[in-house]
Formats: structure tokens, C-alpha cells, sequence
């Protein structure tokens, strides 16, 4: 898992299942936006638990 502005991993997983598992724990806990990549570098899932923007 690397963060946004990490030069390297805080953390390593033996699948993506497990790595999705540890991300969604926490960008819920700091309330932040999960972007889940593929093999080919696209997101391929994002998932916000962070403060929707107001509608306007």
C-alpha cells in the first residue's frame, strides 16, 4: 500500500485481496479516498470515506 506522496510501501501483502482489506480499514479510519490499481496501472476501483464535497 503507498500513500499519496510516499516514496515507498508502509506496508506489503501476500494478495490484493488482503491489501484491499488493510486500505479499506484505513481510509476509512483516516477518512480519505481508496483508489484500487490493476497489473496495468489503471484504477481500477475508488471507493471516498472521506467528507463527500457539499452539493451546490
Amino acid at each position: 500500500m503507498i500513500q499519496e506522496g510516499a516514496r515507498y510501501a508502509n506496508s506489503h501483502h501476500a494478495s490484493q485481496e488482503d491489501a484491499v482489506e488493510a486500505g479499506t480499514r484505513d481510509a476509512q479510519r483516516e477518512q480519505v479516498e481508496l483508489l484500487i490499481h490493476g497489473q496495468d496501472g489503471q484504477i481500477h476501483t475508488r471507493s471516498s470515506f472521506g467528507h463527500e464535497p457539499r452539493s451546490i
